[in-house]
């Protein structure tokens, strides 16, 4: 499940247990439920959530023939005696009202939850401020080039003016009835130390002042650097958007802080943010800003892959870009300099066919590796050994010829989500995701064992403890050739379950597993009976797996009593293995029909002439005659190398001086 109700997992009433392993294997997948007349399992007492206009509730009945009722609505009771009901609420403490009225008599159960409403405007007179919308809400720090915020939410009408610390005042404008902004400058040499913003509200003689709950720092000190501590996360703001995946052992210049996010300096026109927890600060001074440099490019070649080495003096963040050509990728280096005088081909290697480096910006070096358009890049892995940067770009796996399945001999990652100490959602009968996912992942196994595959789950017992950084490393650990992590769905508060049809999803985020996620939602329409709800792009961290095709589904939704009793059927389960099955065999398919092709088009694999003399040669100059061809037709691709070179370790072939004139 991807919404953010991950909460229902600890919601299951008391009286229940959980599934065994072999009812999880075999069969239903609810626990036995609990003799309460009435058990509801979402949402939670005491729940507070955003103002809505309505939310849902689910859970279950003693007896789904008698009437139910809540907030003297008539519910719909599922045959297995699971609910699921789309209500009014208001703000404030609101209460649902449960009846079910039994031969013996009428049962009730109530389950409040709290209503988030809007505060109420500020009276004109006597004048307020409310000190919980002044800006900042968390500390900040800010340097010369920086604008200060001032935003407050007071009485409508009047003067207001803020100021940090002892720093002039700036008049605000009142942008709404009651909402007041304004800007200034951090001019360079100010300096101040941790200070709340005051605000001031006037009226002729009367005023009203107020203070942020944070406190805002201006320097104009020298920034200090940051080192990542483990992989994380570059945003593109202050709680926004991925952009980058720094590896340990980055530096990186820290040049302001929002909370628990420091602001990064990538180049002069690029800022990332991190969580502080992610780095380690040195101290002010103690080290000198991130500035690498490029040497030599190598590129090596091996059975499955090939792989590109950049020698760095340091390690800085970078990006790769797929962009619109399917067989290239782009490298972009951060807080680096380009100085690159050689780049060395293994001559092993037929993937690779071009390196170009250009210095895009300032502080940012674009490298620009062209492949072998006859063959399909698999995935990618990034890894620094030492300060070089190295890229494994692998190939798509050699597939079985027909009239084999193309699955034959593939390592196939199921990932069964969550685990037992986050088991996802639940459903009305209290049947946890986990064990449905898990259930899942078992079935398709099967299946593609029949088909040849080799399906390895990353819970391989239902019980394990897998984190989620843990299941992408495992897959790589594994050397899988697909992955696929198994989900399945609830909704966010305030979210109708009924406004629309739902059913299942496919979730991708590199491009090279687009082509997969479209042929497994085909497969899907055409195997599973609930309805699709599109093919979707996800920032998932299992799906942003780059070194293979990765794919998250979402099969049904927990929280909807028909598709919860499905998950439960074992035909039903067979139904997905079965869609899952075909939906890898139709993508492989596609992808098998071009192997031929590639292997008439890749390099010619006699050896190169070893001429005497040196072995690195400037290259041919292009000429206008028509190039000599090969035995099979296929023209020679110029190389920088005569000498025929075994794969050595990166590094480990020493390049010209860079600084010496080629």
């Amino acid at each position: 499940m991807i919404t953010h109700v991950l909460a229902l997992c600890l919601l299951a009433p008391l009286g229940r247990c959980a599934p065994s392993a072999a009812a999880v294997a075999t069969g239903a997948l609810y626990p036995e439920r609990s003799t309460a007349p009435i058990v509801v399992v979402y949402p939670p007492e005491g729940l507070s959530m955003p103002l809505a206009e309505s939310e849902f509730i689910l859970g279950s009945v003693s007896d789904p023939k008698a009437p139910f009722f809540i907030n003297g609505a008539t519910v719909a009771v599922h045959p297995n005696g699971a609910f699921l009901a789309w209500l009014p609420i208001s703000p404030g403490t609101f209460t649902f009202n449960c009846s079910l009225n039994l031969k013996t008599g009428t049962t009730t159960f109530l389950r409040n939850i709290l209503i988030n409403a809007p505060p109420p405007p500020l009276p004109t007179k006597p004048l307020a401020v409310d000190a919980d919308s002044l800006w900042p809400k968390s500390d900040v720090g800010l340097r010369p080039g920086d604008w200060l915020t001032f935003r407050m939410r007071a009485s409508p009408g009047h003067e207001a003016r803020c100021r940090l610390a002892k720093r002039p005042w700036q008049d605000l404008r009142e942008t709404g009835p009651g909402s007041y902004e304004g800007l200034q400058a951090i001019v360079p040499g100010s300096e101040s130390g941790p200070a709340a913003i005051e605000c001031r509200l006037k009226d002729g003689w009367s005023a009203t002042r107020a203070f942020s709950r944070g406190q805002a720092t201006v320097t104009s000190r020298p920034p200090t650097i940051a080192i990542v501590k483990g992989n994380a996360v570059l945003r593109s703001g202050p709680g926004a958007g991925y952009m980058a995946y720094p590896l340990a052992g980055t530096r990186l210049l820290t040049t302001g802080r929002q909370g628990a996010e420091l602001r990064v300096s990538l180049s002069p026109a690029l800022d990332g943010w991190i969580n502080a927890k992610d780095v380690d600060l040195l101290p002010t001074g103690a080290a000198s800003a991130p500035h690498a440099m490029t040497d030599s490019i190598h590129t090596y070649a091996s059975d499955r892959d090939a792989s590109v080495s950049i020698a760095l003096n340091e390690r800085v963040a970078f990006t790769i870009d797929r962009g619109d050509d399917p067989s290239a990728l782009t490298l972009r280096l951060y807080n680096c300099v380009g100085h690159t005088n050689w780049i060395i081909y293994d001559p092993n290697d037929r993937f690779v066919e071009e390196v170009r480096w250009k210095q895009e910006a300032t502080g940012t070096v674009a490298v620009l590796i062209r492949l072998n358009p006859a063959m399909t890049l698999w995935g990618w892995q990034a890894s620094y050994e030492g300060t070089s940067l190295k890229l494994d770009l692998r190939r798509a796996p050699a597939l079985a010829p027909p009239p084999a399945s193309p699955l034959k001999g593939l390592t196939v990652i199921l990932d069964p989500g969550h685990m037992p100490s986050a088991t996802g959602a639940t459903g009305p009968l209290g049947t946890r995701e986990m064990d449905a996912n898990f259930a899942i992942a078992q079935a398709a196994a099967a299946l593609l064992t029949k088909r040849g595959a080799l399906p390895v789950l990353t819970r391989a017992n239902n019980d394990d403890e897998v984190g989620l950084a843990e299941r992408s490393r495992f897959a790589v650990e594994h050397k899988g050739d697909i992955f696929i992590s198994l989900h399945n769905n609830a909704l966010g508060d305030g979210e109708n379950p009924f406004s629309k049809p739902r059913g299942f999803s496919i979730f991708y985020y590199h491009p090279h597993s687009l082509a997969l996620a479209s042929a497994m939602y085909r497969s899907y329409e055409k195997h599973s009976p609930l309805p699709g709800e599109a093919l979707r792009y996800g920032n998932l961290l299992v799906a942003r797996l780059s070194a293979m095709p990765a794919i998250l589904i979402e099969n049904a939704y927990m929280i909807i009593p028909s598709q919860e009793e499905n998950l439960s059927d074992p035909a039903f389960r067979g139904k997905l293995a079965e869609a899952i099955t075909d939906g890898l065999e139709s993508f492989l398919d596609a992808e098998r029909t071009k192997q031929p092709q590639a292997k008439s088009l890749s390099r010619p694999e006699t050896p190169l002439p070893k001429p005497a003399g040196k072995n690195i040669l400037k290259p041919r100059p292009p000429s206008s005659k028509k190039a000599p061809s090969s035995a099979t037709g296929q023209k020679r691709r110029p190389t920088m190398l005569h000498k025929r070179l075994s794969r050595p370790k990166p590094g480990s072939v020493k390049a010209p001086n860079p600084r010496k004139k080629p």
